[in-house]
């Protein structure tokens, strides 16, 4: 069975002048992109495809993620992730290959999108924050995933000890 495993990128800087797609983590986003990654590791296990937004914020998370994760997949710069509607990614999601078809793909990438994305697939309300994390299975063919083939088996928002709670 495939699993998809949807994840909000972690904290970001807002330096002034800065254009939205090129803002850096926070301090606290490169720690908790750690977290983020060790949890997945103890808790999903393999990375098969990893798709992430352009964005530098979600590059930066993507990055720390795999160094806690320890994991080494494919990993795909997805231009349309970024600023995308739920359309998009539900788009991106069903027309992944079949040959996938009992991976496990991660999909790095904004709010309210990947919160709305998890909604659409489950039935089920949850709202991402940074360095949030949703665990789907997709039972059947990622060309049908929809509510009625999707489950929501974990969430979870990695804080690293030095993090705080906002």
């Amino acid at each position: 069975m495939p699993t998809l495993v949807v994840v909000r990128h972690a904290k970001a800087d807002s330096p002034l002048g800065l254009q939205d797609i090129a803002r850096p983590l926070a301090d606290r986003g490169r720690a908790d992109a750690v977290e983020a990654g060790r949890w997945l590791r103890e808790h999903v296990g393999r990375c098969d495809l990893l798709l992430s937004s352009p964005s530098r914020r979600t590059e930066e998370t993507t990055a720390r993620l795999l160094d806690g994760w320890g994991a080494a997949p494919v990993i795909v710069d997805e231009e349309r992730l970024y600023e995308a509607s739920l359309g998009d990614l539900l788009r991106i999601v069903r027309g992944l290959d079949t040959e996938t078809a009992d991976a496990t793909v991660v999909l790095v990438a904004h709010n309210p999108g990947v919160s709305a994305l998890v909604e659409a697939l489950t039935g089920e309300v949850v709202q991402l924050r940074t360095a949030g994390i949703a665990v789907l299975d997709v039972a059947g063919e990622w060309a049908d995933a929809d509510s009625t083939s999707c489950s929501l088996r974990l969430t979870h928002t990695a804080r690293a000890e030095t993090g705080s709670e906002l």
